[in-house]
């Protein structure tokens, strides 16, 4: 019977162990990212079941998302503006943001939903026009500021309607000369704003949900480990001599 000896290579020892090293890399970072949204989620729960917070309250707080709030106000239809390449069933479009001037004298951006985008790029969709004091119910949202653009968003001569790629508080507030609440309203979407048929809102504050990184993480340490096993198959070498003993 002849007997393996494990006689590895050092190019086979070195690839293996990079490949290895990544996929563990890459599978912590997935439990990481499971973790985050996990966090996320708990505290998007807990906040909703605070009911509706006071717009003051919230303008103290360093963290005020996922808050449920009810503001009272006038929207600005005269300076709408849309947040570029916002998807729906596969179909590219618009999120509607309006400044808002509550009843207390603060300005917020409220995301009114979702306008498709027309054949024609250069051609904007019609703006729904609100007039009077509304009622807005819905939920505190915070943008990413690691959001990644092409291009920055040119905002020193502002076209009404004003099209851009990402919400930058700051350069929003200096554009329409207001203090803006640093969080967006998402308006609920059983909210009634719009005269006639309301605009889609289905709001994915979370894309994957944590499950998801659960299995690509669990994938990424089996990768991990048939790149192990198939190194300690492929190290198992006959011994020399017995070889060319066995085929005499």
């Amino acid at each position: 019977m002849l007997t393996r000896r494990f006689r590895p290579s050092w190019p086979a020892l070195i690839a293996t162990t990079v490949v290895v090293l990544v996929c563990l890399r890459l599978a912590l970072w997935q439990l990481e990212r499971a973790d985050t949204k996990s966090r996320w989620l708990t505290q998007y729960s807990e906040r909703q079941q605070l009911g509706a917070q006071p717009l003051n309250q919230l303008l103290r707080l360093e963290d005020a998302a996922n808050f449920s709030v009810s503001l009272s106000g006038t929207i600005d239809n005269s300076r709408p503006i849309l947040l570029d390449n916002r998807i729906i069933d596969r179909i590219a479009g618009y999120h509607l943001l309006s400044p808002m001037k509550t009843d207390d004298g603060h300005w917020v951006l409220v995301n009114r939903g979702w306008l498709p985008r027309g054949l024609d790029r250069n051609q904007l969709p019609d703006i729904p026009v609100i007039d009077g004091n509304i009622t807005v119910n819905g939920h505190t949202y915070l943008h990413s500021e690691r959001t990644f653009t092409l291009a920055d968003d040119d905002l020193s001569n502002p076209q009404w309607p004003l099209l851009i790629q990402k919400v930058e508080t700051e350069a929003l507030s200096e554009a329409l000369g207001v203090e803006l609440a640093p969080f967006e309203i998402r308006v609920a979407a059983d909210s009634a704003l719009e005269a006639g048929a309301q605009l889609p809102r289905i709001w994915q504050d979370i894309r994957l949900g944590p499950e998801r990184h659960y299995g690509y993480a669990f994938q990424w340490f089996a990768m991990a480990l048939a790149a192990f096993i198939f190194f300690l198959v492929a190290s198992l070498r006959r011994p020399t001599g017995l070889s060319q003993d066995a085929n005499k």
